[in-house]
Order: structure tokens, then sequence, then C-alpha cells
């Protein structure tokens, strides 16, 4: 309805773009529906381990399924209810999303050659870098790669050396770790 209350009727562009985005909602329902059921149904096929704290290998997973499920069933409840609100993804955004992949992609790779806190630490200055797009002068990429590995030293501290779950050991966590015989 226009202002003085006489029907119109929408283009062929708004019915085109309503369909695009109901498909979009649906498509990306589908697939996030997918992802959590077969992260939740391979998380309980892990084994049940558990220590005496009674938290084992399969509790974070579970977890992580169930949080993921939920949020998946509360987006289709929106979808549903018509709030949602899907906008098209943009060309910078793709390129931020393929960027993601293609540094967790080295990040994994690497983790293994190098070790956990310094492939850490030098993930944290790349996608500073590229997925945020900071421009870091030499003094500011030195302090984030400096903080990337007090953080990776410390996540591997808690899983490593607290938790047992083993995690790749690079110089820095040898000379650390290694030598006090943690």
């Amino acid at each position: 309805m226009n202002s003085k209350g006489a029907a119109t009727s929408a283009t062929p562009t708004e019915v085109g773009d309503a369909g695009t985005a109901k498909a979009s909602k649906t498509v990306a329902t589908i697939v996030l529906a997918a992802l959590a059921v077969f992260y939740l149904v391979n998380a309980l096929l892990l084994p049940n381990a558990e220590t005496d704290d009674g938290v084992g290998p399969k509790m974070f997973p579970l977890v992580v399924g169930i949080v993921l499920l939920c949020t998946t069933l509360l987006g289709i409840v929106s979808m549903l209810r018509g709030k949602a609100d899907v906008r098209p993804v943009t060309g910078s955004e793709l390129l931020h999303v393929l960027w993601c992949i293609v540094l967790f992609a080295l990040f994994t790779a690497s983790i293994f050659l190098i070790g956990f806190a310094e492939a850490a630490a030098i993930f944290s200055v790349l996608t500073t870098m590229t997925v945020f797009g900071v421009r870091l002068s030499l003094r500011k990429a030195v302090w984030v790669l400096f903080l990337g590995l007090i953080i990776g030293m410390i996540l591997f501290l808690i899983f490593d050396v607290w938790l047992n779950v083993l995690l790749p050991v690079g110089w820095l966590e040898y000379l650390v770790f290694g030598g006090l015989g943690l």
C-alpha cells in the first residue's frame, strides 16, 4: 500500500530479492543443521575415557555439538517467524572468509613443523594484518607476535601440561616446559 491507501504491486526485483533471501536462509539452515548433526554424532563416537574429574576427551566436542545444534534451532525458529535479517555477502566479506580458510590451513600445516606456540604467534600476526586489515608497523607486529607467543604458551601449558592433551612441541615449548620435566 502506498501513502494514500492504494494497493501497490511489488516490482519483480523486490520479489526476486525476497525469494533469494528465503532460499539463502533455507540453504544456510540446512547446511548448519547438517554440520551440527555430523559434529554431534562424531562427538558421541569418541571413546569415553573419563578422568577422575569426570571430564574426558568427549566432553568438549559434545558441548560444542549441542551449542551448534541449539543455535541452528534458534535460527530455524527465527526464520519461521520471519525475523531473520538476511543481506547479500559482499566481495570483501567473502575475501575475508577465504583468507581465514587459507590462514587456518597454513596454521594447521605449520603446527607440526614449528610447534603450537610458534604457529599460533605467526597465525595471530597474519590474521591481524590480512583478515582485520590492520596495517602494522614493525614495532606493533613484534608486539602482536609476542602476545601470540604468550597466548600460545599459556594454551600449551593448559592443554599439554595440565590436561595431557598432547600438542606439537616447538623449540620454545621444549626450552620452557621440556627442561622442567613437566
